[in-house]
């Protein structure tokens, strides 16, 4: 058995100092290749589930003050399914909504037992402090010339933490790393609502399309993953205007990154839904690579010094819900970067310089 398929439960920091039992909830048919580790709980099993099971009702079946960690393929996990857990920490690896294999997930359970969530903590009390204070907030692509302002101070405004650690009676993603806003709660979509969001932004990294409803085409997930899959290398830059994109257009004059923008020109004319900017997120798992795929597990993303992110629609109110990386751009809230690259440092300057005599002393 390959050793990414041993959980160790003491490695997994995400969930603190937590209860005598922790749980590894899986499909069915992916059980057998998971062992647990012998740690300090007391009672360690792997849970197997059947396709599209109901895990809420699972989780309120386990012990009080459990640890649970949820890794089924086969089942679509709704926040709102686990609002009853009492003492449980549970951490859901988002991987019902888009097609993410085994190997997925061995790649993403080693990234788990590498974060941080210590430092998570840190820069997220670091980002929200910085964001309340009311200073001009501003996403920056240095490399393409792009420049979009957003205004934070919106009490209708949602702010949302998946990151840190684990506390009793809490649930969040896994691997964790991921902040965000929204102009209203997640559970519902309304187009009127949007981020005071104005300029350019460049989009350039692995695209997701997530689904994951009762009756989601496959087929045509896969192949709105293809076609847009050139954004991996090929960077397009979309117009923003009052929180709605208004076109989009190819930042280089590749031909692929031509076929993007066509490809998503198509979209918002198809499906004007998908023109609110309905998510503005920050990946800040810096313990990660993406994976070439359409995976949702890819959405906490965060380099080396965190990765700004657009999410486009909601399910099922948009036939998918899209999310697109900007690691180029750099999230500056008055001089200071606080989430991206750091800002450029600009060439020394030069003096001409006269080696041949002129002192007029000769």
């Amino acid at each position: 058995m390959p050793t990414e398929s041993v959980i160790d439960p003491a490695s997994l920091r995400q969930f603190g100092n937590a209860g005598k039992a922790f749980f590894l909830i899986t499909d069915a048919a992916l059980a057998p290749q998971f062992t647990i580790a012998e740690s300090h709980y007391r009672i360690a099993e792997v849970v197997p589930v059947a396709p599209g099971a109901d895990i809420g009702r699972l989780v309120s079946e386990l012990p009080d003050e459990s640890a649970v960690l949820v890794a089924a393929p086969g089942c679509f996990v709704n926040g709102a399914d686990l609002d009853d857990i009492g003492g449980r920490r549970v951490a859901i690896m988002p991987c019902g909504s888009t097609p993410v294999r085994t190997d997925h997930l061995h790649h993403f359970l080693r990234v788990l037992r590498e974060t941080d969530p210590a430092a998570q903590e840190k820069q997220a009390d670091r980002f929200f402090e910085t964001m309340a204070g009311g200073a001009a907030v501003r996403l920056r692509d240095d490399r393409r010339g792009t420049l979009c302002d957003f205004d934070p101070a919106d009490d209708g405004y949602v702010w949302n933490q998946q990151a840190g650690e684990l506390q009793p009676g809490e649930q969040q993603i896994a691997p964790a790393g991921e902040l965000s806003v929204l102009p209203m709660e997640i559970t519902d979509f309304d187009p009127g609502r949007r981020l005071r969001l104005n300029g350019a932004v460049t989009l350039r990294g692995e695209p997701i399309v997530h689904a994951g409803y009762p009756g989601a085409p496959a087929a045509a997930q896969a192949d709105l993953y293809a076609r847009l899959a050139p954004l991996r290398r090929h960077p397009v830059v979309a117009e923003i205007e009052d929180g709605v994109i208004v076109g989009c257009r190819a930042a280089t004059d590749s031909p692929p990154a031509a076929a993007a923008a066509a490809t998503l020109n198509e979209l918002l004319t198809a499906e004007p839904g998908y023109r609110t900017v309905w998510e503005l997120g920050f990946g800040i798992n810096t313990a990660m690579t993406t994976v070439p795929a359409n995976c949702g597990l890819n959405e906490v993303y965060g380099a080396d010094h965190g990765v700004v992110h657009l999410g486009l629609g909601l399910t099922p109110f948009t036939r998918f819900a899209l999310t697109f990386l900007c690691p180029d751009a750099r999230l500056t809230v008055g001089d200071e970067t606080l989430i991206g690259p750091p800002a450029p440092v600009p060439a020394p300057g030069r003096l001409n310089r006269n080696r041949s005599g002129s002192c007029g002393c000769h």
